[in-house]
């Protein structure tokens, strides 16, 4: 991974991050964050995110 990959991915998830808060307090729809999800991959185009399921990351982040 080159360190412009590894940059995109990072500004991929701390972008996304909001948005995920906001599908869980349901403040937008799934279409809505489907929508932006695709737009931030678009502009991103992060590598891992097929990989790494939202829920591991935020099982992962709540418990620190």
């Amino acid at each position: 991974m080159t360190k412009e990959q590894f940059d995109h991915e990072i500004l991929y998830q701390a972008s996304i991050s909001p948005f995920r808060r906001m599908l869980e307090s349901k403040i937008i729809s799934e279409k809505e964050y489907a929508v932006i999800d695709t737009i931030l991959r678009r502009k991103y185009g992060p590598i891992f995110v097929g990989y790494i399921s939202p829920e591991t990351v935020d099982t992962i982040a709540k418990q620190r």
